[in-house]
């Protein structure tokens, strides 16, 4: 059991009512400004209302004209002003998430004046904190086309954010930030966590029917934001209202309307492709202004034909016999999916709950990465894996309600399983192939080598999470106050993969006539456990983080971010991870804001990395060799010993020549021209 610090007691304690989450990222919206009238004089006493789908919240101007209106959800507001002797003034506004905005409004004399109604929208610019990045929106969401329907593509819409198509979508290749690796980035969902911590990137995949806009911070974010040095990705999903609202969608993507783009000669169609995504998204009241819900399903199936090329090896008998192999395993790449949501939102009192469950179970069968597009069939996987997430969040405002103190609890449940397996296990292992033509190349070949088969065995994890947060925060005079705690529990257990290649030396005749087994010498590897028990993962970490974080507006254009954030990872046993930050943002003009930040980040501990270290829990793997000279070493076919090189002789004094085909009678009927210079012994048939 982890030990606790004092400090993460204390804060215990301040914190009686906590519940479980992740983080305790904002994912709300702060409205402010000041209200004048048509000559520029403050207003006071004017009210404020805000009216959202899901809430309605109001606000009094003071005596200097200022209203603040806090922990709104993001999203479409209409925002009404109003105050005796005034025409009430009402504007619609889009509202994005974690973000502090500033509206002022401006209202005209005469009480008989018709109502002003105007559409705006908020401010692109935000003054009021000096981390850079930028909101996808939900009409950038609903409107650009996603390839696959994967909204985390929509990443290539921030500067800096680098999208390869071709790695691992949870390696660190997947999605550099400003040159870190795309596993230092942590991704939230509603505040909770939602990042792999074995592999690193994005855990549970969401339909993109379900995401009203996400928040991606590259750089100088706050000490509320932890475990990452790379980008911060706060996705927010969508909520139900007092209207009914739904729609369906179907994409449909095939070959009819291909080109032909191969580099196979002799095809002359485009390779076949079908793709089904179907979709199903609605909300809307069980109690009107009190209980909303929102769901979504959607299902994909595709089947897609590998634009796959067989290397060429520069011997027509190696690649004749490779493709002669290969060819039965060319099936196309299944790819079969389902994800599901449903939310559901209550306003009890001053508490805003939200109730949240997402299930994901994807299957894909004879997958092949393209980055590895020129491995042959034998080598490809089918994967599996499944994703549930069960959350739990309350926003609280207790004590005056024009400036509250807002309390933030979440809990959330992740459980993750996947398995990995050769798509054709008929062939034991993987060869790596050394094919030579003569008797120069000794061991090492002067042909390309060739792989087949697959040298994984199959391995299983999973994955679980349990997160708990908690965060208070007040504005007190020009200081916006806030802290919180973070915890998060991950466990993994699983069986790993046994790594097992053949490294065969042997000329393509050999090989074709007498089969990988016996063709030549060859070296068996194999990594892994020495018992089953070894092969074993069980890794455990817990962490802590606290924070406080105080965003001190010093004039009205001028703010500073001061924080500071201490990490703890009870299997990274260090206590000095404190990561102080620091940031200005000054507002120039209402079009300039120029920025600086400082500050250490500290990365999440990813467990991926001691998975084969038994200290950590990890698998005790160990490698060997055997080296294999079938027929007892005289009579391996293709054989080239080191006499060989020395007596500069084809095939050496221990076998008849590198064709290796000659039998003991065919070797005998050949005479003195069979026989061994340095030995004068003759040289040993196949058989």
């Amino acid at each position: 059991m982890m030990k606790k610090t004092g400090l993460v007691l204390s804060l215990l304690a301040m914190l009686l009512v906590l519940s479980f989450s992740a983080s305790a990222q904002t994912t709300t919206y702060t409205i402010e400004g000041v209200v004048t009238d048509a000559n520029g004089a403050v207003v006071a006493g004017a009210t404020v209302k805000a009216a959202g789908a899901t809430i309605e919240r109001s606000a009094t101007t003071d005596k200097d004209g200022s209203y603040r209106i806090v922990a709104l959800p993001a999203g479409s507001y209409t925002i009404t002003v109003s105050q005796t002797g005034f025409a009430p003034s009402s504007t619609k506004i889009e509202l994005t998430l974690n973000r502090v905005a500033t509206f002022n409004a401006q209202l005209q004399v005469g009480a008989n004046v018709t109502q002003v109604d105007v559409t705006a929208d908020a401010p692109l610019l935000e003054t009021n904190t000096a981390a850079t990045g930028i909101t996808v929106t939900p009409r950038q969401i609903s409107d650009l086309p996603v390839s696959g329907r994967n909204y985390l593509d929509l990443l290539q819409l921030v500067p800096g954010v680098a999208v390869n198509r071709q790695a691992d979508p949870k390696g660190d290749n997947a999605t550099p930030t400003l040159g870190e690796r795309g596993g230092n980035t942590n991704f939230f969902i509603d505040g909770h966590p939602n990042k792999d911590t074995v592999h690193g990137g994005p855990a549970a995949q969401f339909n993109q029917e379900t995401i009203a806009e996400f928040q991606v911070l590259t750089t100088g974010y706050k000490a509320e934001f932890g475990q990452a040095s790379g980008a911060i990705v706060n996705v927010i999903t969508k909520s139900g209202g007092n209207r009914f609202h739904g729609v369906g969608s179907l994409f449909v993507r095939n070959d009819a309307l291909d080109g032909l783009n191969s580099l196979k000669t002799s095809l002359t169609q485009p390779l076949p492709l079908k793709r089904y995504d179907y979709s199903i998204a609605g909300g809307g009241p069980v109690i009107k202004d009190r209980f909303f819900f929102f769901a979504s399903s959607e299902r994909i199936t595709e089947d897609r034909q590998i634009d796959f090329t067989f290397p060429d090896t520069g011997n027509t008998t190696v690649n004749n016999l490779l493709r002669n192999q290969e060819l039965p395993f060319d099936t196309p790449a299944l790819t079969r999916e389902t994800r599901n949501f449903i939310k559901l939102n209550q306003n009890i009192g001053k508490h805003q709950l939200a109730q949240e469950f997402n299930y994901t179970n994807s299957r894909v069968k004879n997958f092949l990465p393209l980055a590895q597009s020129q491995s042959l069939p034998s080598a490809r996987n089918n994967l599996g894996s499944r994703s549930l997430l069960v959350a739990l969040s309350d926003t609280v405002l207790l004590g005056n309600q024009a400036n509250p103190y807002i309390v933030t609890l979440r809990a959330s449940y992740r459980g993750e399983p996947s398995n990995t397996e050769p798509a054709h296990p008929e062939i034991a292992g993987s060869t790596l192939f050394n094919p030579y033509s003569g008797p120069g190349s000794f061991l090492f070949g002067d042909l390309p080598q060739v792989v087949f088969g697959n040298p994984n065995t199959p391995s299983n994890l999973n994955q679980k999470y349990v997160s708990l947060s908690a965060s208070v925060s007040k504005l007190i005079g020009n200081h916006d106050i806030k802290f919180g705690w973070n915890y998060l529990r991950t466990r993994v257990d699983g069986v790993e993969t046994k790594v097992l290649q053949n490294q065969l030396f042997a000329t393509a005749t050999d090989f074709a006539t007498f089969g990988a087994a016996t063709a030549g010498v060859y070296l068996l590897a194999e990594v892994a456990g020495a018992t089953p028990r070894q092969d074993e993962i069980h890794l455990l970490n817990s962490y802590d983080g606290v924070f406080v974080q105080d965003d001190w507006k010093i004039v009205k254009n001028l703010s500073v971010n001061l924080g500071i954030r201490w990490d703890y990872d009870s299997e990274f046993r260090t206590k000095k991870n404190f990561g102080p930050r620091l940031g200005v943002a000054w507002a120039v003009t209402p079009k300039t804001v120029i920025r600086a930040n400082m500050g250490i980040f500290y990365d999440q501990f990813r467990l991926g990395l001691v998975r084969n270290i038994p200290a950590f829990g990890g698998t005790d793997r160990r490698g060997g060799q055997i080296f294999v000279f079938p027929r007892l070493l005289y009579g391996s076919p293709s054989y080239v010993s080191s006499l060989a090189v020395l007596s500069g002789l084809p095939g050496g004094c221990f076998q008849n020549l590198t064709t290796g085909n000659l039998t003991d009678a065919q070797v005998a009927g050949a005479g003195a021209a069979r026989i061994c210079p340095f030995t004068g012994a003759p040289f040993i048939g196949v058989d």
